[in-house]
C-alpha cells in the first residue's frame, strides 16, 4: 500500500477533508526560513494539530536553524520532521539524534533543481547523495523538485527512473514528490512503487487551498496504482 501524504495543512477544513479523503499522514510547514503560501506560526500549528483524527500521521516541515527545529519540535510533539532546510549532513545526523530522543522520526528530502535536473546535495551524484543521507539515521528519504525561488511545492516533476534507481538502492523508505497531481501520480507509483508519496500544490486551487475534487482524486489514483496495472 503507497501511503499518502497531503502537505501545507492551513485550515482545520482542510485537516477534515483530507483526513476523510484518506490521507495516512498531514503535513504542516511551521516558521519556515523562506516565504511559503503554507506558512504557519507553532501556535497555529498545534491548534490545527490537535483537530487531526487518530491513526492520521502529524509531520512538521521546519528547516535550517538546529535550535528553532528542536524547539519547534518539543512544543507540537509531532509523528515526524521533514527537515527541509539546506542542513549539512553533519547537522542533519546531530538533528536526527536529537529528535529521536524527543521521540519523533525524521524525514529528510533530496532536491533537484527545477532549473539545471541535478540533485541539490554536497555529492553531485544522486545515488551517492541518497546514500549518504541515509547514513545520518533518518526514517524516510523524500524525493523533491525545488527552484531558486521556491524550496518545495514547484509543481514540477522529477525523473522517475532516477527516482526508481534510488529506491531500488536505499533500505530506508523512498517518498516521491515534485510535480504530482491527480492525473499523473498513478503512473509515477507504478514506476517507482515508492513507500509513499507527498503532495502539496497539486491538490490545490489559486489561492493555495486545498480543492476537494482534486484531493479525493489523487488520493484515489495513487491508491489504486499498483493494482491497476
Amino acid at each position: 500500500m503507497t501511503r499518502i501524504k497531503i502537505c501545507g495543512i492551513t485550515s482545520r477544513e482542510e485537516v477534515r477533508l483530507c483526513a476523510a479523503a484518506g490521507a495516512h499522514a498531514l503535513g504542516f510547514v511551521v516558521e519556515y526560513p523562506t516565504a511559503v503560501p503554507w506558512n504557519l506560526t507553532r501556535l497555529t500549528a498545534r491548534e490545527l494539530m490537535r483537530s487531526v483524527p487518530p491513526f492520521v500521521s502529524r509531520v512538521i516541515v521546519v528547516g535550517d536553524d538546529p535550535a528553532d527545529v528542536l524547539s519547534i519540535t518539543k512544543f507540537l510533539k509531532p509523528h515526524a520532521v521533514q527537515l527541509h532546510g539546506n542542513e549539512p549532513v553533519k547537522v542533519t545526523a546531530a538533528l536526527v539524534s536529537a529528535i529521536h530522543k524527543l521521540g519523533a522520526q525524521v524525514i529528510k528530502p533530496l532536491r533537484f533543481s527545477v532549473e539545471t535536473g541535478k540533485c541539490r546535495s554536497e555529492c553531485a551524484d544522486p545515488v551517492d547523495a541518497a546514500k549518504i543521507i541515509a547514513a545520518t539515521g533518518v526514517d524516510a528519504l523524500v524525493l523533491d523538485s525545488a527552484s531558486e525561488k521556491r524550496p518545495a511545492g514547484t509543481g514540477r516533476s522529477i525523473d522517475w527512473t532516477l527516482a526508481r534507481k534510488i529506491r531500488d538502492t536505499l533500505q530506508l523508505p523512498v517518498i516521491l514528490a515534485g510535480g504530482l497531481t491527480p492525473d499523473n501520480v498513478n503512473k509515477a507509483v507504478a514506476v517507482v512503487e515508492p513507500y509513499g508519496v507527498d503532495v502539496i500544490s497539486g491538490v490545490e486551487n489559486k489561492e493555495w487551498k486545498k480543492d476537494p475534487v482534486k484531493v479525493r482524486k489523487f488520493i484515489s489514483a495513487a491508491s489504486n496504482a499498483l493494482h491497476d496495472r
